[in-house]
C-alpha cells in the first residue's frame, strides 16, 4: 500500500517562501546599481564610497554565507530562515532611512549578514522538502523565478527613479518579506544535523578577514583608489585565507568541513558555479553601463535592454530542472557553457560596433547557456551532500559564488581601466569588450572544469 507522505501538502507553500526570500537577495544584487549614480548625488557619496556600497553586501555574503548555512544545520534551518527574514527587512529599512554614506553601507553590511542567514537555509529546506525525482522542477522553479528578479532589478530600479525617489529599491522588499514570514506559519521545521561539532570562533574570523582582504587588494592592484592601505593587504588576505582552509582540512571538528569537496564532481560544479557567476555577475553591472555610457539610453531603457537575458531563463529553467531529473547535470552543463561561450564571443564584436541586435543575439545565447548549466548544477551538488549537511554544503557553494562575483567585477573593472585611458566612448566600449572576452576565458575555464572532475552518473540516494 502506498504510504502518503505527510509533507505533501507543504511542499509547495515551502517552495513559495523560500522563492520569495531568495528574489529578495537577487533584486538587491542588481537594483542598486542603477540607482547608484542618484544616490551617489543625493548624498555626496565619494566615487569610493559608491563602490562599496555595491561590494559590502556581495562580501559579506561571501563571508557568511558558509557560515549561516552551518549555524541553520545545528539551530533549525526554518528558525534561522525567519531570523534572517526578519533582520533583512530591518536592515531595508535602515537602508531606505539612512542619513549618511556610513550609515547606507553599514546598513547594506546588515543586509548581507542577514541574507547569509536566510538563503543557504532556504536552499537546504527545499531540497529537504521535495523527493529526488522532483528535484529538479523545484530547484528550477526557486532559482529560475529568482534569477528573474536578478535579471529585471535594472528595470525595477529605472522605473522607479523615473515615478519616485531611490528609497524606494530598498523598501519593496518590505511587502515580499512578510509574505515569505506568512506563508512559513505552520510549516514543519527542517532537520537539523545530527553531528554537535563546536563553533571554532578563530576559524570564523579567518574567513571573515582573509576574503575582504584578498579582494580589496585585488581592487587596489587592478585599479588604485581611495584607499592606498589596500596595496598591503592582498598577500596577507590569501595568506589568511590559507590558514583558513589548513585549520578546517586538519581539524577534528571544522567549522566548515572542506573535506566534502573529496567527491571530484562536488568540486567541480562549486567551481563551474564560481566561474559563471563572475561572468553573470559583470554582464549585469557592465552591460548596463554600456547601455547608458556608450548607446546613450537611459536608465530605464537600458533595463529594458537587459531583458534579452530574462526570456530565455524564463523558456528553458523548467526544462532544464526536468532534464536533469532523467539524465543528471553532467549532459547539460556539457551543452550548455558552448552555448555560453558562443553568446559571449557574439557579444565581444557587437561592442566594438555598437550594434545591440548583434548584442541582444549574444545576450539571448548566454543566458540559454547558463540557464541549462546553473539550476542543474546547483541541484545536483546538494543532493549529493547527505540530508544533514546540506545547509552547509550550500553556504560553502554559494560562498564560492559570492567570491565569483567578487572577482568578476574586479576583473571587468582591471579590463575597462586599461582600455579606457582616454575615457572617450569609444575607448569605454573597447574597454567593455575587453572585459567581456576576459568573461570568455572565465566560461571556458568552466567548461574545462566540467570535463576533467564532472562525472556524467545522476546522483544516487547514497552519493557523498
Amino acid at each position: 500500500m502506498k504510504v502518503r507522505d505527510p509533507n505533501h501538502s507543504h511542499r509547495w507553500r515551502t517552495l513559495v517562501a523560500m522563492t520569495g526570500s531568495l528574489s529578495m537577495i537577487m533584486l538587491d544584487t542588481t537594483v542598486v546599481g542603477v540607482a547608484l549614480p542618484t544616490i551617489q548625488v543625493d548624498m555626496a557619496m565619494s566615487t569610493a564610497q559608491g563602490g562599496w556600497l555595491v561590494t559590502s553586501f556581495v562580501l559579506t555574503l561571501a563571508c557568511l554565507l558558509a557560515i549561516g548555512g552551518r549555524l541553520g544545520d545545528r539551530t533549525g534551518r526554518l528558525k534561522l530562515f525567519r531570523v534572517g527574514v526578519l533582520s533583512f527587512l530591518g536592515a531595508s529599512v535602515w537602508c531606505a532611512f539612512a542619513t549618511s554614506p556610513a550609515t547606507l553601507i553599514a546598513a547594506r553590511i546588515l543586509q548581507g549578514a542577514a541574507a547569509a542567514c536566510m538563503q543557504p537555509s532556504a536552499t537546504a529546506i527545499v531540497i529537504g522538502a521535495f523527493p529526488q525525482g522532483q528535484r529538479g522542477l523545484a530547484m528550477a522553479t526557486f532559482f529560475g523565478i529568482s534569477l528573474c528578479f536578478l535579471v529585471a532589478g535594472p528595470v525595477i530600479g529605472g522605473l522607479l527613479l523615473e515615478m519616485t525617489t531611490w528609497h524606494w529599491i530598498f523598501l519593496l522588499n518590505v511587502p515580499v518579506g512578510i509574505a515569505s514570514l506568512v506563508l512559513t506559519i505552520g510549516l514543519p521545521p527542517a532537520p537539523c544535523a545530527t553531528d554537535a561539532r563546536p563553533f571554532d570562533p578563530l576559524s570564523a574570523l579567518l574567513l571573515c578577514t582573509g576574503l575582504p582582504m584578498m579582494v580589496l587588494g585585488l581592487e587596489w592592484i587592478v585599479q588604485p583608489g581611495d584607499f592606498p592601505g589596500a596595496r598591503w593587504v592582498f598577500i596577507p588576505g590569501i595568506l589568511v585565507c590559507a590558514a583558513f582552509v589548513h585549520r578546517a582540512l586538519r581539524s577534528d571538528a571544522p567549522l566548515l568541513d572542506l573535506r566534502c569537496f573529496a567527491d571530484r564532481t562536488l568540486l567541480g560544479e562549486s567551481l563551474v558555479l564560481m566561474l559563471l557567476n563572475a561572468v553573470m555577475v559583470g554582464q549585469s553591472v557592465y552591460g548596463v553601463v554600456y547601455l547608458q555610457d556608450v548607446l546613450g539610453w537611459s536608465p530605464l531603457a537600458s533595463g529594458l535592454g537587459g531583458l534579452a537575458l530574462l526570456g530565455p531563463i524564463l523558456l528553458v529553467i523548467g526544462p532544464a530542472g526536468r532534464l536533469y531529473d532523467r539524465h543528471g547535470a553532467a549532459p547539460l552543463m556539457r551543452l550548455g557553457l558552448p552555448v555560453a561561450l558562443l553568446g559571449i564571443a557574439l557579444e565581444v564584436p557587437a561592442l566594438h560596433m555598437e550594434s545591440f541586435p548583434l548584442l541582444a543575439c549574444g545576450m539571448v545565447l548566454l543566458g540559454t547557456g547558463t540557464t541549462l548549466v546553473t539550476t542543474p548544477c546547483n541541484t545536483d551538488a546538494l543532493s549529493r551532500a547527505r540530508a544533514g549537511a546540506r545547509g552547509e554544503v550550500s553556504g560553502l557553494i554559494q560562498t564560492m559564488r559570492m567570491l565569483g562575483a567578487s572577482i568578476g567585477v574586479v576583473v571587468c573593472v582591471g579590463a575597462i581601466s586599461m582600455w579606457n585611458t582616454a575615457s572617450t566612448t569609444a575607448a569605454l566600449s573597447d574597454g567593455i569588450a575587453a572585459a567581456f572576452a576576459m568573461q570568455w576565458i572565465l566560461a571556458a575555464a568552466a567548461l574545462g572544469v566540467t570535463v576533467a572532475l564532472v562525472r556524467t552518473n545522476p546522483p544516487t540516494a547514497s552519493a557523498a
